[in-house]
C-alpha cells in the first residue's frame, strides 16, 4: 500500500498552531479525524499516547511518527502536519522536531501500521526529501512530493539487472568495506543509476554479484585492498581502486562506470598492469587480513592466561587453553604466507606458501645461523616468494603436453612449488633472523631511552590518524602487529590508541558544537567506532575540512601514542579497542590518555577552526 493512498489532503496541516508535543498529537489526531477514518478520536488518541509511553515516536533527523492500532479507527490512514520553527517532541537524539506523521490502523488490521511505519522510515531518511515535505508551499505539492519519491523508488524495484555492479572490501573486512559499500549505493540513488553492491567483510559475502548479474551490467567498480574473485569479471569493464576511494570518490566512480569508462578485464594479464607499490601493498593485506582472526584469539586467550598464570599448570582446562593458543599463534606466520602467495598466483600457491610459513616459525635453517624466533618479516618473504614460484610455473607448465594437464594442479605444481619453496626459505631464514634480530635490536634501544620511546609513540599514534586506514595508517598496524608476534607488546597499545583518537574526536567535537557537522547523528556515532578501535568512521567527516580537522587528529593521535609509550602500556591483542582494556598493562593510564588526547584534539580542532575563519 502506497503512502499517497493512506494521506488525504485533508488530513494535512502545512501551518498548525501547537507549541508542544500533548497540542501536537491532538490535532494529528483531529486531522485523521476530519478525513473520516476515524470512528472514535478518543479510543484511538488513546492508543497513540499508551505508544507514546513506551518510548517516543521521535525519531530523530526533525521527524515524528506517532501511531496506533485500536478499534476508534474505522480505515487506515495518515495525518500530516509541518512546523516550520520546530517543537520539542521529546525525540531520540534531543532536537527539534519539524515533520510530523500519525498513523492509525484498525484493532484487527494486523501489521498495517507497521507496514506504513516502515514505509515513512524508509522515505525519510534522505535529508532533501524531508526539507522539500517542510518547505512545501500547499497541500497539493506536499502529496505530489511523496508520490514522485515512491514511484522513482518503485522504478527501482522493476529493475532486473543493476547497470552498474561494486565489489567492496578491506583487510579488516570491518568499517571501510561497508563504508564504500554505502558511498556508492547513495551515489547511485542520486544520480539515477542502478547499482548493487557485494561486500567481503569480517562475515564473509554479502549481497553477492550473479553471474546474471556480471552479463548484463555496464561496468563493475572493485574497490578492494585485498583479494577478490576476479576470474567472474573476465573480458567484463572494470575499474579497479582502493576501497577509500569507494568513499571519498563515490559519486565520480558510479558516473565513471556508468559511462563504460573501465578497462577491459583479462585474468591472465591484469596484474601486470597494476601500480607495483599497490600491487605488492594489495598481496600483503591479503595475508594480514586472513592472518587477524587469528591474531586476535591467540591475544585475548593469552590476555586471559596472562591473568590466571599461576594456576595454569595445576588446572586441566587452563593447561588445554594454553595448548590451543600456542597452536593458534604458530598457524599466524603460516597463514600470512599462504595469502600473500594466493593474492599473487591463485589457489595452486596456498600449498608453497603455507610451507614456507611453516619453515619460518619452526626456525628450520641449513646455515649457521639459528632461526630461533618467528618473524613477521620472513613470513612474508616467504608468502611473496611462493607465489612467484607459482606464477614461474604456471608460464612452464603451459608447454606441458594436454595428456598431461590434467594432474599439472593436483600433482605437478603443488609438489614443485612447495619443494623449492622449502630449499629457498631453508637457506634464507637464517639470514631473514639476522635481519629481524637488528629490528628487534632498534626497537628495544627506541624503547630504552625515554625521550626515543616517547617520539616513536607519537610517531605509530600519528601514522595511525594521517590516512585512517589507507596505507600509512596500516604500514604503522602491520608494524605493530610485528611487534606482537615478537612479543614485544608496547607499540601495538600505542598504534591501538592512536587509531581510537580521530573518531573520539569527531564525536566529540559533535557533542560540544551541534551546528559542527550536517550529519550530526552519524557524527555521535563515532564514540562507538572510537571505542571498537574503527578509526575509519572519522573519514567522512575529515574529508568535510581536511585542512582543518586532519590536524588535529593527527596531533591528537600523536599525543596518545607518545603517552601510551610513556606510561609502558601494553596489549597482546590487534584490535578490539576498549572492549579489551582489561588486557591492557596500566589500564587507567591507558583510559586517561585516551580521554586528554580526544579533549586535545577536540580544542585543537576549535582553535584551528577559529584561525580559519580570521584569516577568511
Amino acid at each position: 500500500m502506497r503512502i499517497t493512498e493512506l494521506l488525504d489532503i485533508n488530513s494535512i496541516d502545512l501551518n498548525p498552531q501547537v507549541s508542544n508535543k500533548e497540542e501536537a498529537i491532538n490535532h494529528l489526531v483531529d486531522l485523521l479525524d476530519q478525513s473520516g477514518k476515524l470512528n472514535d478520536k478518543e479510543i484511538y488518541k488513546e492508543s497513540v499516547l499508551n505508544r507514546e509511553a513506551q518510548s517516543t515516536t521521535g525519531i530523530g533527523d526533525g521527524v515524528a511518527i506517532p501511531h496506533g492500532q485500536s478499534e476508534g479507527v474505522k480505515t487506515a490512514g495518515l495525518s500530516a502536519m509541518v512546523v516550520k520553527e520546530g517543537l520539542d517532541f521529546k525525540s531520540l537524539d534531543g532536537q527539534p522536531t519539524y515533520l510530523f506523521f500519525m498513523i492509525g490502523a484498525p484493532k484487527d488490521s494486523g501489521g498495517a501500521h507497521l507496514q506504513a511505519l516502515a514505509q515513512l522510515s524508509t522515505l525519510l531518511m534522505e535529508e532533501d526529501f524531508r526539507n522539500a515535505l517542510i518547505n512545501a508551499s500547499s497541500k497539493e505539492e506536499f502529496l505530489q512530493l511523496i508520490d514522485a519519491k515512491e514511484n522513482k523508488k518503485e522504478e527501482v524495484k522493476e529493475i532486473v539487472h543493476p547497470a552498474v555492479l561494486a565489489v567492496t572490501a578491506c583487510p579488516t573486512g570491518i568499517a571501510h568495506t561497508f563504508m564504500a559499500a554505502k558511498a556508492l549505493e547513495q551515489a547511485g540513488e542520486k544520480l539515477n543509476i542502478s547499482i548493487k553492491v557485494e561486500t567481503n567483510g569480517q562475515e564473509g559475502v554479502k549481497n553477492q554479484l550473479t553471474q546474471d548479474d556480471i552479463d548484463h551490467c555496464t561496468c563493475i567498480i572493485v574497490a578492494a585492498d585485498k583479494k577478490v574473485e576476479m576470474q567472474r569479471f573476465e573480458a567484463k569493464k572494470v575499474i579497479q581502486v582502493p576501497v577509500r576511494d569507494g568513499i571519498s570518490k563515490a559519486e565520480e566512480l558510479v558516473q565513471k562506470a556508468n559511462n563504460g569508462d573501465g578497462e577491459i578485464y583479462h585474468h591472465d594479464t591484469k596484474k601486470e598492469k597494476q601500480n607495483i607499490i599497490r600491487l605488492f601493498y594489495k598481496h600483503l593485506m591479503n595475508g594480514i587480513s586472513h592472518a587477524l582472526p587469528f591474531l586476535v584469539a591467540s591475544g585475548v586467550l593469552y590476555g586471559i592466561l596472562y591473568l590466571v598464570k599461576d594456576q595454569v599448570l595445576s588446572n586441566q582446562s587452563l593447561t588445554l587453553i594454553n595448548y590451543v593458543q600456542q597452536l593458534i599463534t604458530i598457524m599466524i606466520i603460516p597463514i600470512v604466507s599462504a595469502y600473500i602467495a594466493d593474492s599473487i598466483a591463485d589457489r595452486p600457491a596456498m600449498v608453497s606458501g603455507f610451507a614456507g610459513g611453516l619453515i619460518v616459525c619452526q626456525g628450520i635453517s641449513m646455515s649457521s645461523i639459528s632461526a630461533n624466533s618467528t618473524s613477521l618479516l620472513a613470513g612474508i618473504v616467504a608468502g611473496f616468494l611462493a607465489g612467484f614460484v607459482s606464477l614461474i610455473l604456471k608460464k612452464l607448465f603451459s608447454y606441458l603436453p594436454q595428456c598431461l594437464k590434467g594432474i599439472e594442479a593436483s600433482l605437478f605444481h603443488p609438489v614443485l612449488s612447495t619443494v623449492i619453496v622449502l630449499f629457498v626459505m631453508i637457506y634464507l631464514n637464517g639470514y631473514l633472523y639476522i635481519a629481524h634480530s637488528y629490528i628487534l635490536q632498534y626497537v628495544s634501544l627506541v624503547e630504552s631511552q625515554m625521550s626515543t620511546k616517547i617520539l616513536f609513540g607519537f610517531v605509530l599514534g600519528m601514522m595511525m590518524a594521517i590516512d585512517n586506514g589507507g596505507p600509512i595508517n596500516k604500514t604503522a598496524y602491520v608494524f605493530g602487529i610485528g611487534m606482537l608476534i615478537s612479543y614485544d607488546y608496547y607499540p601495538m597499545a600505542a598504534v591501538m590508541a592512536g587509531g581510537m583518537i580521530p573518531p573520539f574526536v569527531i564525536a566529540l567535537t559533535a557533542t560540544l558544537s551541534k551546528n559542527r557537522f550536517s550529519n550530526r547523528k552519524d557524527a555521535l556515532m563515532n564514540y562507538i567506532n572510537g571505542i571498537s578501535f574503527i578509526s575509519e568512521g572519522a573519514i567522512p567527516f575529515i574529508q568535510q575540512e581536511s585542512t582543518v580537522i586532519l590536524p588535529a587528529c593527527c596531533l591528537a593521535a600523536g599525543l596518545a601514542g607518545a603517552l601510551s609509550m610513556y606510561f609502558e602500556c601494553s596489549i597482546t591483542s590487534p584490535h578490539g579497542g576498549l572492549f579489551l582494556i582489561w588486557m591492557v598493562n596500566n589500564p587507567l593510564y591507558y583510559l586517561a590518555l585516551i580521554v586528554l588526547s580526544t579533549v586535545v584534539g577536540t580544542l585543537l580542532l576549535f582553535i584551528f577552526t577559529k584561525l580559519k575563519n580570521n584569516v577568511k
